[in-house]
């Protein structure tokens, strides 16, 4: 029992292939949505402010309510990951819960003129803007989780598995994560387990609530 969490490059087909893990393996799938709505039962209105389409001030962060929004947001995936075998979908994954064992960290890529195009075709635009959307939400990205965890979102190093969906298809990919995480679980090192989280009862009925 354990989770998988994905991060993705806008373009990158990283959430239909997040969709398509959590499908084959018949688990749950969270995403912005189910963690956002987790924290406003919680009366955190201020999340998508906070992350949206782009990323916090330096003194956003000294502001209560972010760091009561962030403190509840690492709280919520800790949880949500501690129900076991789900799917995580962005919002820091990775990071927050990086040190455990049982957790495969996922990293979902493809060259920028293979998502320039993608994002053109899907929003009927031109490729020059399909590139500075590409860019804005890289940076956007890259800034969040810089602040927020010291880490960088794009390093390569910070997963344990990552995937050029230029390179691969949709379903190979998901063959591939499904993989990676059979075989790390065959096998686990000592240390920290989801499992092992002491999580709020209140926090993880609302959860369970979401991930029906």
């Amino acid at each position: 029992m354990g989770a998988i969490t994905i991060s993705r490059q806008l373009g990158s087909h990283g959430a239909r292939i997040a969709r398509g893990v959590a499908q084959k393996l018949g688990w749950p799938y969270a995403d912005k949505g189910t963690i956002n709505t987790v924290i406003k039962q919680y009366g955190l209105i201020h999340l998508d402010d906070l992350y949206g389409d782009k990323a916090p001030t330096f003194w956003d962060l000294f502001n209560q309510d972010s760091v009561w929004t962030i403190k509840w947001m690492n709280k919520t995936i800790q949880t949500i990951a501690a129900q076991g075998d789900v799917v995580i979908l962005g919002r820091g994954g990775f990071a927050v819960l990086g040190d455990f064992v049982d957790v495969l960290d996922v990293f979902v890529k493809a060259p920028e003129d293979v998502r320039a195009q993608r994002i053109a075709l899907r929003d009927n635009t031109t490729p020059e803007e399909a590139l500075s959307k590409i860019a804005s939400d890289d940076k956007a990205r890259a800034k969040f989780t810089k602040r927020l965890y010291s880490k960088d979102w794009a390093d390569e190093d910070n997963h344990d598995l990552v995937i050029d969906t230029g390179e691969v298809s949709d379903e190979e990919a998901i063959d591939q994560i499904v993989e990676a995480y059979r075989a790390l679980h065959a096998n686990l090192p000592e240390g920290p387990r989801v499992a092992d989280l002491e999580i709020d009862p209140v926090l993880s009925e609302a959860i369970q609530e979401q991930l029906r």
